[in-house]
């Protein structure tokens, strides 16, 4: 039963559901970006070589966003600028994460 604790897919799953909200602004970027750093705390050493490469990746739009406009500077992103990050996130993670499902069932 461990085993299921450590699949890499119910771990990307996790990554996949997140970002699922945050594209469809069911939640709003200061806790998407909250909520991803503890999720990668806890699941990101559990991950696929390839998702890990993808969540890494949106990991530095996230250590980028700054939701006060106010703070914002030339390597800093805005909330639309990290949705739109997120965005291609989502897109990579759904097409890794249907590879990852069919290894694990086969």
């Amino acid at each position: 039963m461990e085993q299921s604790f450590r699949s890499p897919s119910l771990h990307a799953s996790r990554f996949v559901i997140l970002v699922a909200q945050f594209v469809d602004r069911r939640i709003s970027a200061d806790h998407f970006s909250a909520r991803f750093r503890e999720l990668e705390r806890s699941d990101s050493g559990y991950l696929d070589r390839d998702v890990s490469a993808i969540v890494r990746k949106l990991s530095v739009d996230v250590g980028a966003f700054r939701g006060d406009v106010n703070l914002l500077g030339v390597d800093y992103i805005d909330g639309e600028q990290l949705w739109r990050a997120s965005g291609e996130a989502f897109r990579d993670l759904l097409a890794l994460q249907s590879g990852l499902l069919g290894r694990e069932a086969g």
